[in-house]
């Protein structure tokens, strides 16, 4: 029983010597990981390929990191990672057009919380955007390719609270690029043309007259099992108009995620 006791009473001495330890030891800015998987429909229209629209679904995979900066915890950079591919049909069903886009995105945003439980963001960025739309039933031009870099606005809001006394918190994130350069061939010129050498043209200046993008996701995070669940909708929208070319791709989704914050500790001397 002496033994017995003298074991506990280290013990006890050694978990209070760790939880006194361990508020210094623990970093302020853990890295918040977010996965999210995306389903839904999309509208697509690229007279490069056909004047008639096609619609169908499409499926979304997503990943974002997130971390504040250091010594400066307003401030916070953002990675953000994305691919999504649909599959569409015209209305009469004659023709299938596959679309596939990526992006990738870098953002920078200060933290504010005007009120008790709202917190929002604001800031700007850099966005790489690119995909192709394909059309196999046009033999000479199959393919509409388009790529962009962009420097975005960016923002975002979250409001935590309690529902029957379980935490919840909703939020909105706003992404909208406002002043890129981004590619578009002439009205006509096939890609074999661009190959050859007739390339005078082919980088425009975008902006929202000739250029607009926007993506916003809103949705609802549950805590479950250590990790937080997200459920949402999320809207994107890629236009362009150059060489009296239109491409209009509205996606709407069901989005489901998760999100886990994780923390380096590391052994103090």
């Amino acid at each position: 029983m002496a033994r017995l006791s003298l074991l506990i009473l280290l013990l006890w001495q050694a978990v209070a010597l760790v939880a006194e330890e361990a508020p210094d030891s623990l970093p302020d800015r853990p890295l918040t990981t977010t996965y999210r998987l995306g389903a839904g429909g999309m509208h697509a229209l690229s007279t490069y390929l056909t004047p008639i629209p096609h619609t169908g679904a499409t499926f979304a995979l997503e990943g974002e990191w997130r971390r504040a900066l250091s010594g400066s915890r307003p401030l916070e950079q953002t990675w953000h990672a994305g691919f999504d591919m649909g599959f569409l049909q015209d209305a009469a069903g004659a023709s299938a057009m596959t679309n596939v886009g990526l992006e990738l995105c870098w953002n920078m945003q200060r933290r504010f919380r005007p009120v008790r439980d709202l917190t929002l963001t604001a800031g700007a960025g850099l966005l790489l955007e690119g995909g192709l739309l394909y059309l196999p039933r046009n033999s000479n031009n199959p393919v509409a390719a388009r790529a962009s870099v962009n420097l975005t606005l960016n923002a975002g809001a979250d409001y935590s609270f309690k529902l029957w006394g379980y935490p919840l918190r909703a939020f909105e994130q706003v992404s909208l690029p406002s002043l890129g350069v981004f590619f578009s061939p002439h009205y006509g010129q096939s890609y074999y043309e661009i190959y050859l050498g007739d390339r005078n043209g082919l980088a425009r200046c975008g902006w929202w007259g000739n250029h607009f993008l926007i993506d916003n996701l809103v949705g609802l995070e549950v805590p479950v099992c250590g990790i937080r669940l997200q459920l949402g909708y999320g809207l994107s929208v890629k236009s362009s108009f150059a060489s009296d070319i239109n491409t209009r791709i509205t996606s709407h989704r069901c989005v489901i995620g998760i999100s886990t914050d994780w923390i380096n500790v590391t052994r103090r001397k």
